[in-house]
């Protein structure tokens, strides 16, 4: 397929960026944008080993907690609904955190367009990464004291700041990938393969924290390295 027709077909200023970054060259350009597109296959493996795992692992400790297997439908009043549930908006001032309640009525709302019938279970799987991800916030962490963190057989020894920091970090990959967007280069535009190296030692560390032994199986999935190769050899 020639350039022009790349052009066409997914747009001059989607490619433009990938072709900047090979100094004008075209075909070296829709090659990092076909590296990039492998890269992104490459990480989903991984990034959708951790977000399964890191689902049930919350699930099972506040099961526990609870203890009660239905809490997401059935203990709401304590951990989505919870007056202290709160955080800081950007005068200082303390506004109720409503996260947890909007993402359960929109994951509700999609089950019952689709006729499906709610439960715990259903829920479950309907909520998104983000969900999972917010109970590492300071307000979930306090009110359920601490509980979230037990999904984790290996508690990282960093602030709870940097590991709600370093899980957004996923999730935000995640969403990228998602909608399509390149992963190759750094916030100011330009590429960068330590950034993509980072992108997998941050997902490596995640599920580490969570199981060893689920890290050693997640490395069978990960073909992450040889396409950050295949990026290098193409620019330098």
């Amino acid at each position: 397929m020639d350039f022009a027709k790349h052009e066409l077909l997914f747009s001059k200023p989607r490619l433009d960026k990938y072709i900047k970054a090979c100094n004008g060259d075209t075909y070296k350009g829709v090659m990092l944008y076909k590296y990039n597109i492998q890269a992104s296959q490459a990480l989903y493996p991984i990034i959708s080993v951790f977000e399964i795992s890191l689902r049930n692992s919350i699930d099972r400790e506040l099961s526990k907690h609870y203890k009660d297997p239905d809490w997401l439908m059935n203990q709401r009043a304590d951990f989505s609904e919870n007056p202290f549930l709160v955080y800081k908006d950007n005068w200082g001032n303390l506004q109720s955190d409503l996260f947890f309640k909007e993402k359960i009525e929109k994951a509700e709302k999609k089950l019952n367009h689709r006729k499906t019938k709610i439960n715990h279970v259903k829920l479950l799987a309907e909520l998104t990464f983000g969900f999972w991800v917010k109970f590492f916030d300071p307000s979930p962490i306090r009110i359920l004291k601490g509980v979230p963190l037990q999904a984790f057989t290996n508690k990282p020894g960093i602030s709870l700041k940097k590991i709600h920091s370093h899980l957004n970090s996923i999730v935000t990959l995640r969403n990228r990938i998602s909608h399509s967007e390149p992963i190759c280069f750094d916030r100011t535009g330009k590429l960068c393969l330590d950034t993509m190296r980072q992108y997998q030692f941050n997902i490596e560390d995640a599920i580490r924290w969570l199981d060893n032994d689920l890290y050693k199986w997640a490395e069978k999935l990960n073909f992450y390295k040889p396409v950050v190769i295949k990026i290098s050899d193409l620019v330098v």
